[in-house]
């Protein structure tokens, strides 16, 4: 994303150099997320940290319209609200979502408690505000909020019937509209396939779109296998599906089987986590899990309101926040779901401040790159090297003025064995000269070559 960030604060079109086959696409062939073109500008005053800032200014963004929609249903309870706003932000999707990486959806995520509260304060211009903000930050938060739409249309179903057809339907159409145009045709036109390469993920259940609604037609089986039991051969993946269930119940999961209205906005995102072959997207790392935060938090929120009276409401509400809490800790410490680094996420640890990499040998390294040359890195780095026209995932090297490693960690996409060995090949070869090395980062740097009258030396 800084990549993107660096190409549209330039005013050119963004280009995704850094797949790990070396494949180069229109980065909106990746994911079509056009809210990256309105906030690459603070690219000039934050830099490199400008999608730390935007996340999580984005999250308290969400917290803070989570504690205006706790006012709509508590007016005169002030203590509720701060509660629920707690709990807001001690879900744990929160936590693994800003320990992982950056990503659009989490900004999807944030929007839509301000969505949900200009719907229910029936702000038709504000609705559409964020209704267009949430489209634009992936493709498939269109699919999301025709299900949000809906969910609350079945909540409100009693006030809204005068008005449905001015706020709701108009969403309704505008989200469907804008879903089949850029997800069926416009992303698979930018990356010159005849379907959206998206759905790979998902072809454990067929080819196409069309195949997978037919074999679950055929065989609904393959849909609750899907849900809850592990759909690879590898024994190691068992009860990762189960972990997100479990997390999802404890913290306030539950309250949607008591209004299934609120089950009904998760429908997509039980569906795009749980029916991919990918491992990675069932469990609760990453930004995977953050559509679940706004929805639990609105669910609560809606359970606690219909308790009569106001000490049993502060006490479900504080049992609530106490599983939350613990809950989240215990599953920061330790969890069922793969490639999880405890140190990236467990703040109240020393070990997540602290580094055990020579930061002022890895600056001075750096500092020696050319701001304009192309650059082959370890993913580790890529975000402070992402501000040039070319910027690949080593191995991947190409063209590349530099290739700069670190040299005993961070060896996605391969092992360290591969790597070890791809690190010797650089060395051996004669176009590259090791600028700078020193215990945990190596620069290399390709031979420049000398022109005399029309020919090099």
């Amino acid at each position: 994303f800084n990549h993107a960030v660096y190409y549209f604060s330039h005013f050119r079109n963004a280009v995704y150099t850094l797949d790990i086959a070396g494949v180069e696409q229109p980065f909106l062939a990746n994911h079509f997320s056009l809210i990256t073109i309105f906030y690459s500008p603070l690219y000039y005053v934050f830099g490199s940290y400008t999608l730390l800032v935007i996340q999580i200014a984005a999250i308290l963004f969400g917290g803070f319209f989570i504690y205006k929609y706790s006012l709509l249903q508590f007016e005169k309870a002030t203590a509720l609200p701060a509660l629920f706003v707690v709990h807001f932000f001690s879900i744990w999707g929160i936590y693994s979502a800003l320990s992982y990486d950056f990503h659009n959806n989490v900004l999807g995520a944030m929007l839509v408690p301000a969505f949900v509260y200009f719907v229910e304060k029936r702000k038709i211009a504000w609705s559409l505000v964020f209704t267009f903000l949430i489209l634009f930050t992936k493709e498939v938060s269109s699919i999301w909020l025709v299900f949000i739409v809906l969910g609350l249309s079945v909540k409100n179903r009693r006030n809204i019937r005068q008005t449905f057809y001015k706020m709701e339907l108009p969403i309704l159409l505008i989200s469907i509209i804008y879903g089949i145009v850029v997800i069926f045709w416009l992303m698979p036109k930018l990356q010159g396939s005849s379907q959206n390469l998206q759905f790979q993920r998902y072809q454990y259940f067929g080819n196409s779109l069309s195949d997978m609604v037919v074999n679950f037609a055929k065989n609904p089986k393959l849909i609750f296998d899907a849900l809850f039991l592990n759909t690879t051969n590898d024994i190691s993946y068992n009860y990762i599906k189960i972990e997100t269930y479990i997390m999802f119940l404890l913290a306030g999961g539950v309250f949607c089987f008591y209004n299934p209205a609120f089950l009904v906005m998760l429908i997509s995102i039980f569906a795009q986590k749980f029916l991919t072959n990918d491992y990675a997207l069932w469990g609760i790392n990453g930004q995977y899990s953050i559509e679940f935060v706004p929805i639990i938090s609105l669910a609560t929120i809606d359970f606690v309101r219909k308790i009569k009276t106001s000490k049993n409401r502060k006490i479900i509400a504080i049992t609530i926040v106490l599983l939350t809490v613990v809950s989240n800790i215990k599953t920061i410490d330790s969890r069922q779901s793969k490639w999880y680094d405890a140190a990236n996420t467990n703040f109240y640890n020393s070990a997540h401040y602290t580094t055990d990499l020579n930061i002022d040998e890895i600056n001075t390294a750096m500092s020696l790159i050319d701001k304009d040359a192309s650059v082959s890195a370890t993913s580790l780095l890529v975000p402070r090297l992402a501000f040039r026209d070319k910027i690949y995932h080593f191995p991947i090297t190409k063209n590349a003025d530099y290739i700069v490693l670190l040299k005993d960690r961070n060896y996605y996409p391969m092992n360290e064995a591969s790597f070890k060995i791809s690190l010797q090949n650089i060395r051996k070869n004669k176009q590259y000269f090791v600028l700078f090395e020193g215990a945990d980062i190596v620069v290399f740097s390709r031979v420049k070559k000398l022109c005399f009258f029309g020919k090099s030396y």
